[in-house]
């Protein structure tokens, strides 16, 4: 991968990180009901513009399209130079998914527990919101990476919806191209269609944002076979992307939205198809230019945007509930006041150090839960067959099993982890 591409996929991550934290917190903090009626100071206009909904939405929607090209697009590159490369790939996933998320669930366990203890009289657990969202069946559910799918997220973090449709993506795409994986045997790699056919079918039957999310995600994966981008100046596609995003930003809402609801769906589609541009420019364009994107601090905050995404949700529910309790139930939801927005950004700060700190146990330790899952993996590949096993083996599908764990071991591990 470029240089140049992966200092903007990095940069992309952790900005994009930031703008759904605004968002929540502007959600949480600031009520600026009277920007329109009002007069106000530059800063507040900026902050009313970039902790809009419609931003933090777009944001998720280009986390979709990235995670597709760098891990659907590295299960294309495989498959094209018949590869094998499930096992590595799914000890990848598992382990990248897993190491964030199992945690994540945890804490929202012990925050919302805390916070219902500490500051019940602010009412805030209680909001219709959260309804019903504290039992063990949703805690298994989230863990399962369920939520938001077959399932409402559990306790306070409801951003993990979108982890539980990247997750699914990750298990189902190389399923559902495993036929054209020649170097695999015929029937492991029907066997392999079937069941992420009978994934897929069984998580899109739920009314859920999964299957128009999988049309972002899968776009992005394809997008890496494209051989030039339509628009082929980096600051050309970048400014058409960012006017796009900003109209829908300020007109493809409200009584707009409510007359013509499809205008949803076509701007998502319109701005993730602009930004699969964006990325390509930055694949095919000249490797020098964008000074901006060349300091290190960007995969510095990169590093721990995936935590951050996991985990601030419950962190900001937690502050807004103690403020509740102490300021007075009333407080948060008047009209934005300097100390509003001192409060906010103090939580935005205290969000993002959390993260930091989360991800040193977490997804820091990402290479050393690969390897040692993908020792567990040998070695329960090697171990003596149980009686289960025994009839697994005698089966075709423990045959084909063994002739794939016996190719996936002569091949090397992935060299990138994309995400």
């Amino acid at each position: 991968m470029p240089f140049i591409l992966s200092q903007f996929i990095e940069a992309s991550r952790w900005l994009g990180a930031l703008v759904v934290l605004a968002v929540h917190t502007n959600n949480m903090f600031t009520n600026q009901a009277d920007i329109m009626s009002a007069p106000h100071g530059p800063l507040a206009y900026v902050w009313w513009f970039y902790s809009a909904f419609e931003l933090g939405h777009q944001a998720v929607l280009a986390f979709f399209v990235m995670s597709g090209y760098l891990v659907g697009g590295a299960v294309l590159a495989h498959m094209r130079k018949n590869q094998g490369f499930l096992r590595e790939y799914f000890i990848h996933r598992v382990s990248r998914i897993y190491l964030v998320v199992g945690p994540a669930v945890a804490l929202t366990l012990v925050l919302d527990s805390l916070g219902r203890w500490l500051f019940a009289s602010s009412g805030v657990y209680e909001w219709p919101l959260f309804k019903g969202h504290f039992s063990p069946v949703l805690f298994l559910a989230s863990f399962l990476n369920l939520q938001g799918i077959a399932f409402d997220y559990f306790g306070t973090n409801g951003p993990l919806w979108s982890l539980a449709c990247e997750f699914w993506y990750y298990v189902t795409f190389p399923l559902l191209l495993l036929p054209f994986a020649r170097n695999y045997p015929l029937a492991l790699r029907f066997l392999g269609f079937a069941l992420g056919a009978a994934l897929f079918l069984a998580l899109s039957t739920p009314p859920s944002w999964f299957k128009f999310g999988y049309i972002l995600w899968a776009g992005g994966a394809f997008a890496t076979l494209i051989g030039r981008p339509i628009i082929r100046s980096r600051w050309q596609a970048l400014i058409l992307y960012a006017a796009v995003v900003a109209v829908i930003r300020l007109v493809v809402r409200g009584h707009l939205l409510e007359a013509h609801p499809w205008l949803a769906d076509a701007g998502d589609l319109l701005a993730s198809g602009l930004f699969v541009n964006v990325l390509l420019a930055f694949r095919y364009g000249p490797p020098e230019g964008f000074s901006l994107l060349r300091p290190k601090f960007h995969k510095t905050l990169a590093d721990f945007s995936f935590s951050l995404y996991s985990i601030h949700m419950p962190i900001l529910i937690f502050a807004r509930a103690a403020v509740g309790s102490t300021l007075g139930n009333d407080w948060a939801t008047q009209l934005a006041t300097p100390q509003n927005y001192a409060v906010a950004f103090s939580v935005m700060g205290v969000a993002i150090v959390a993260g930091y700190f989360f991800s040193r146990v977490t997804e820091a330790k990402t290479g050393a839960a690969r390897r040692k899952l993908r020792a567990a993996c040998c070695g329960a590949a090697a171990a003596p067959a149980d009686r289960s096993l025994s009839i697994f083996r005698r089966s075709g599908f423990g045959v084909g099993m063994r002739q794939f764990w016996k190719l996936e071991r002569s091949h090397e591990s992935m060299n990138h982890d994309p995400r």
